[in-house]
């Protein structure tokens, strides 16, 4: 195990207490969905796969994990991928690191490890500059984080950095080759309600455009692709899945909507959903994800 490490000033030697999170939150310009972990935790927890396979342990299933591995979680959110690491893998909870740009959700990740009693290190840090010396650790994690970074490029670097010569970074993301009936009818009820929406575009990170920037901070990139499905056999079913996206919250925090189209978005996904359950007997959503595997960081 390497020494103690020093976090933004905050001590993250292997106490049985997890230390305190920084109270300054570096950056701006979060959305409100990510100011703390629980909508997207709720989110999460509600997902279920028709064939019952969970996507996390099957991402991590693609990793060489240790017990005595130091593991940076880099975007943690409230422990997604941190809590099976440790709890399903064997991890030693002290030997992971939590990171997040939101101070909430930091604090969230905090709060879940207190209630599994797990003694992780939690800070609040942007993934461009991340407060570890070079080659600290054996493996890092950037799961379903790196759409949100301005410079996708410089946050790779900076991944990089942080690994030792032997290390592998971990890093999720949706396909945007993909039916996504949850998004497809929210942007239809923006459309038919008169709002403009930019985020309809393809991810600046997805399993199609993912390896070539992985590969300006590591020279072998492996991706592997995650097929399966969800299922709703209600209009009211899809509609509590719906109301857990980040772009249904983040349209309700917009002061340039006025109430009564926020009201009518809803109704109007949920419309939708029970169009396509009346005509098929059923709404099966498809699933098309993955992760890339990422070793030999660049210097």
């Amino acid at each position: 195990m390497r020494g103690e490490l020093d976090v933004n000033g905050i001590s993250a030697g292997s106490s049985s207490r997890a230390p305190s999170v920084p109270e300054k939150k570096p950056g701006s310009g979060l959305f409100p969905y990510y100011e703390n972990g629980d909508r997207l935790k709720a989110k999460h927890v509600g997902t279920n796969m028709v064939s019952g396979r969970q996507f996390v342990s099957w991402a991590l299933g693609l990793i060489p994990l240790t017990t005595g591995a130091v593991i940076l979680d880099a975007g943690c959110g409230w422990g997604r991928f941190t809590w099976p690491l440790i709890e399903e893998f064997g991890v030693d909870s002290p030997n992971v690191y939590c990171v997040d740009s939101s101070l909430g959700m930091a604090l969230s990740a905090k709060k879940e490890a207190h209630r599994r009693r797990h003694s992780s290190k939690f800070a609040a840090a942007e993934i461009q500059a991340l407060p570890f010396p070079t080659g600290h650790f054996d493996g890092v994690m950037a799961n379903h984080v790196l759409y949100h970074l301005p410079d996708i490029g410089a946050g790779v670097k900076e991944l990089a950095r942080v690994v030792n010569e032997n290390g592998w970074l971990l890093a999720t993301t949706n396909s945007d080759h993909i039916r996504v009936p949850v998004l497809e009818y929210h942007y239809k009820a923006l459309d038919i309600l008169g709002i403009d929406d930019e985020s309809q575009n393809g991810s600046p990170f997805s399993m199609e455009n993912g390896k070539r920037l992985l590969e300006e901070g590591f020279k072998e990139v492996d991706l592997e692709y995650f097929e399966d499905s969800t299922r709703y056999s209600s209009a009211d079913e899809f509609l509590a899945s719906y109301k857990k996206i980040g772009r249904y919250h983040n349209l309700l925090a917009r002061a340039d909507v006025d109430q009564e189209r926020k009201r009518q978005l809803p109704v109007l996904v949920h419309q939708q959903a029970q169009d396509e359950i009346d005509r098929m007997g059923e709404l099966l959503s498809p699933v098309r994800m993955g992760a890339f595997v990422c070793r030999a960081p660049r210097p």
